[in-house]
């Protein structure tokens, strides 16, 4: 009987830790999947797949900038 009950803790303690992690495991599998999904783009349509993808930096990078000018500005007034 306590054999089981300590199988029950167990289980219910891995139970709270996958409810904890599930965020971080489904963000890992979708970034795997986006990963993938652009492998495949870039070898079967890489002269449409290159321009989004400049597209997407270009936008990272503006809005890296935005955010960086923004704190600045901030942070002297």
């Amino acid at each position: 009987m306590e054999f089981l009950l300590l199988w029950v803790d167990d289980l219910d303690d891995a139970i709270g830790a996958l409810r904890h992690l599930a965020p971080k495991i489904v963000g890992l599998l979708f970034a795997v999947a986006l990963f993938a999904a652009t492998g495949f783009a870039l070898i079967a349509a890489p002269h449409v797949t290159l321009p989004v993808l400049a597209a997407v930096g270009c936008a990272s990078l503006i809005e890296l900038g935005r955010r960086r000018f923004r704190a600045l500005s901030q942070r002297t007034h």
